[in-house]
């Protein structure tokens, strides 16, 4: 075989790793359309590039490229770090386990999306996430009507829930207070636990439940609307975080008191909207989740789009998703130990 095809395949493997690399470090948002795919989908790309030039060519650089896509996808794919903590304890069905002799709550966040269902099947589901007893849930699409059904399945004995026409907040403890919003991406509400000799008025824990616009799902990368689509629509979501992010400071006495930020922030791990958390608060499936990181789509998780976020003063300890069928997200369960 004539040597322009496998030089021809070393230099588009070549190529894509350096249009890779650069996209995914400095994350500009005219290359959203390219980012918005987990890493790994183009170290596969590159991989089978540079394999075939082996075959063809027998190259030592081609073994080179090999080598160091596998870096790549290992070293910088979301999806590895949790893939490394498989063995670790993970939160199971029942009541949260104690952590070193520490009592842990659990947080739950779900998008339901689950709107067709009657309140029977409603009912069934719910079932299932009663049988991890979080202490706090969080669900995104959901109407009123479904959250009052949760609630009464979840918390039977006791338990207060907050729902607008998107978002809910559920919890096994008092709803102290609901923070007005006017932008429908995310829900504010506080929470008040049971009276301690440390704290006589009851602890209290802000949650903020997002709802991010929707993904941009074009995947027409030849065309230049795709890309300005996308384009804006991370810019939007960075507005919607900073919006509501800066109601939390506005209205709490954040950051010195315990805050949960959970929902379906409709970005990859790897998306910059993340580092406008980072500072405040731990990806908690990031620092303890163990197993396949993503949560959508359920039959076949592509990418990591539902998180929860804690800050200083909710440690993560345990971390995992969980399949609920009705819906086609997975649900992310972690355990916190909270700090003084």
């Amino acid at each position: 075989m004539r040597h322009w095809l496998p030089r021809l395949l070393i230099v588009a493997s070549l190529g894509l790793h350096v249009i890779t690399a650069a996209s995914y470090i400095r994350q500009p948002d005219l290359m959203a359309a390219f980012t918005v795919y987990p890493i790994w989908m183009w170290s596969f790309i590159g991989l089978i590039l540079s394999a075939l030039a082996f075959l063809f060519w027998r190259a030592q650089l081609s073994l080179m490229l090999v080598t160091l896509w596998l870096l790549t996808m290992l070293t910088a794919s979301d999806e590895s770090h949790a893939l490394a903590n498989i063995g670790k304890e993970v939160p199971e069905p029942g009541l949260p386990k104690p952590f070193q002799s520490q009592e842990t709550i659990r947080i739950c966040t779900l998008n339901w999306g689950a709107l067709k269902l009657n309140s029977a099947e409603v009912r069934k589901q719910a079932e299932m996430i009663a049988a991890y007893k979080p202490d706090i849930l969080f669900m995104q699409e959901i109407t009123p009507w479904h959250a009052e059904i949760m609630a009464d399945i979840v918390y039977p004995v006791r338990g207060d829930f907050r729902a607008d026409g998107h978002s809910a907040t559920l919890t096994k403890w008092q709803i102290n207070d609901t923070t007005p919003n006017t932008m429908p991406h995310s829900h504010h509400t506080t929470l008040r636990l049971p009276k301690s000799r440390q704290h006589p008025e009851g602890r209290l824990i802000d949650c903020v439940n997002f709802h991010l616009k929707s993904a941009i799902t074009d995947m027409r990368l030849w065309q230049v609307s795709c890309w300005k689509r996308h384009s804006a629509n991370r810019r939007l979501q960075r507005k919607q975080v900073i919006w509501s992010l800066t109601l939390l400071q506005d209205s709490t006495p954040f950051p010195t008191r315990p805050v949960v930020v959970a929902g379906d922030l409709n970005a990859p791990a790897s998306d910059p909207l993340h580092d406008l958390f980072r500072g405040h608060f731990t990806d908690s499936y990031n620092k303890v989740g163990t197993g396949w990181a993503n949560t959508w789509h359920r039959r076949i998780p592509f990418q990591r789009i539902d998180y929860i976020y804690t800050s200083p003063l909710l440690r993560p300890v345990r971390s995992r998703n969980v399949v609920i069928p009705a819906s086609d997200h997975l649900m992310v369960v972690s355990d916190c130990i909270l700090l003084p």
